[in-house]
């Protein structure tokens, strides 16, 4: 592949987001945490959401499990609202 290919390829990549999507396998997280710091958009989370039995909740009372860097699944409601610990790492919903 030539140089000027490999530089077009990063920068589409780039440009769709997915270069800046991060997150730690096996953490999870709440919806703000994803948005405000991994990369992650509010639009990202709800098709994260689509086909499930969450698809119509609202994205703040959901707790994501990172499965690979820059990709969430695994949703699972948390009825009084997700809560961040203060640590990051793998939690539980709060009540």
């Amino acid at each position: 592949m030539r140089f000027s290919s490999v530089v077009l390829a990063l920068f589409a990549l780039a440009s769709t987001g997915l270069a800046d999507k991060s997150c730690t396998p096996s953490f999870d997280y709440c919806s703000d945490v994803l948005i405000a710091s991994k990369g992650f958009t509010e639009a990202d989370l709800e098709d994260v959401l689509k086909g499930t039995d969450l698809e119509n909740e609202d994205v703040a009372n959901i707790l994501f499990h990172c499965t690979n860097p820059g990709i969430v699944g695994h949703p699972k409601l948390c009825s009084s609202g997700c809560k961040d610990p203060a640590q990051e790492g793998s939690h539980q919903c709060d009540g």
